[in-house]
């Protein structure tokens, strides 16, 4: 879904292509839903007898359908999907009121706990997920689900759920980069994708995560925007990714699954298709203008807590919650952040303004000290002196031509006061601070990162 800004009209519903007034028409636009500049939705809703979406617009508090609608001197009508989608796609075709956002969110979080035994704040954060993608437009970055596990039954049966209950679910395996691009642009879909990730596809993937990030393709941009579930062997390595996915482990449970069938899936999405709907015109404004402090967690959480806190943007109790059901997340980071160079290399640089403010200090120097912080973490991995002087300029710090010595850098105010706000962002402990764990038994691949100076 885009937004769109222009002179707002009077909507006119057509149930064809007989437009009245069509010489007042400045154009055509085919669409998978508007969010315009003054709130008014617009967004496709179950077909007519042969299956063909078509459009409600929701504008000051009162809704028009139609095949077509014209609205501020445009006449916008359905995108076009393959009939394949078409059939999978799960389009609202009522909109019923949904209660308060915490009464939805119980609902959703009860039926991740009952059909897919999942313990409490998993259960919230899925169902915070599934907020998420009726509030698309709304973020950022949009989030992913990582289903990891050996419990199958589990992991399809979650799918099958939140293909019930998401915004433009679309389920599928198989998926290459090719076919990731052969999609509808705009349409905002909640991919639902069961297989291993490649590089490639995973970096695809990765890109269609920001909002305003456009991948270009036979020479036109693609919107390819929407939040992700993924069913896979291993977390992925990329770490874009990783910051952006929740992991919910798929471990066999001791107790059999609910039975969950194409009946009583069919009455799940039309009731919450409903509710959701009703959801998404209540606050997705209301999401528009929040400002959650994320200042809290670690710089490369940020924009998944904002997604989750703007899941329930007229709930600020709930959105608090968000800082307990992603601490365990934020501190894998910032124990990943305590080894990783550039933390190292502010940690080091910021010592040494506080020793010796004004004054100045040769990288090669520096580099000594940074071994030293490392080697007092147990890691005996040898720092390459280019990649170290390379780091600092990427962060940012200047170096004086090179004398006799090499090159140094003057602790100005400028660059102690930028180191301090460096160990803000790259989470860097105080001296006295006692390093972060990893959670027992777990430990991501590749966590000391940056040593031999291969990763920014």
């Amino acid at each position: 879904m885009t937004i769109r800004s222009g002179n707002m009209g009077q909507p006119k519903a057509h149930a064809g292509d007989s437009l009245v007034g069509a010489a007042t028409i400045t154009r055509r636009v085919a669409t998978y839903g508007e969010v315009f500049p003054d709130g008014s939705i617009l967004e496709l809703i179950g077909g007519d007898r042969a299956g063909n979406p078509r459009l409600s617009l929701w504008s000051g508090g009162s809704e028009t359908t139609g095949a077509v609608i014209e609205y501020g001197g445009v006449v916008y009508e359905p995108g076009h999907f393959a009939g394949s989608l078409l059939r999978e796609l799960k389009l609202p075709t009522q909109c019923q009121p949904h209660g308060t956002t915490r009464e939805l969110l119980a609902e959703i979080c009860k039926l991740a706990e009952h059909f897919v035994g999942l313990p409490p704040a998993l259960a919230s954060l899925v169902g915070r997920f599934v907020l998420c993608t009726w509030l698309l437009e709304t973020l950022r970055v949009a989030p992913a689900l990582i289903l990891v596990g050996p419990d199958l039954a589990r992991s399809n049966q979650l799918m099958t759920l939140l293909n019930c209950v998401c915004r433009h679910p679309l389920r599928m395996t198989g998926l290459t980069p090719a076919g990731l691009r052969s999609l509808p642009s705009g349409a905002g879909f909640t991919f639902l994708i069961s297989q291993p990730i490649g590089d490639k596809l995973e970096t695809l993937l990765d890109n269609a995560s920001y909002r305003d990030q456009k991948i270009l393709h036979q020479g036109g941009l693609l919107d390819l925007f929407g939040a992700q579930v993924i069913r896979m062997d291993s977390i992925p390595s990329g770490e874009s990714f990783f910051h952006r996915s929740i992991v919910i482990p798929m471990t066999p449970g001791g107790e059999q699954l609910p039975v969950f069938d194409s009946d009583f899936q069919r009455r799940l999405a039309i009731d919450f298709q409903a509710k959701l709907r009703n959801f998404r015109r209540a606050t997705l404004s209301v999401a528009r203008k929040l400002r959650f402090d994320s200042s809290k967690f670690s710089f490369p959480m940020r924009m998944l807590a904002d997604a989750m806190a703007a899941a329930t943007p007229d709930d600020a109790e709930l959105q608090k919650e968000v800082l307990e059901l992603l601490r365990e997340k934020d501190n894998e980071i910032r124990a990943g952040r305590w080894i990783e160079l550039n933390a190292v290399a502010v940690e080091s640089l910021r010592m040494v303004c506080r020793e010796s403010p004004g004054g100045s200090i040769y990288v090669g120097e520096l580099l000594k000290i940074a071994q030293e912080i490392l080697a007092g973490r147990g890691v005996d991995t040898k720092i390459d002196p280019g990649a170290f002087g390379k780091r600092l300029k990427f962060l940012g710090f200047p170096t004086e031509p090179r004398d006799a010595k090499g090159m140094k850098i003057r602790l100005s105010e400028e660059v102690c006061r930028r180191a301090d706000q460096l160990a803000r962002d790259y989470c860097v402990p105080r001296a006295d601070e006692a390093a972060p764990t990893e959670p027992a038994g777990e430990q991501r691949p590749n966590d000391v990162r940056g040593a031999s100076g291969t990763s920014m």
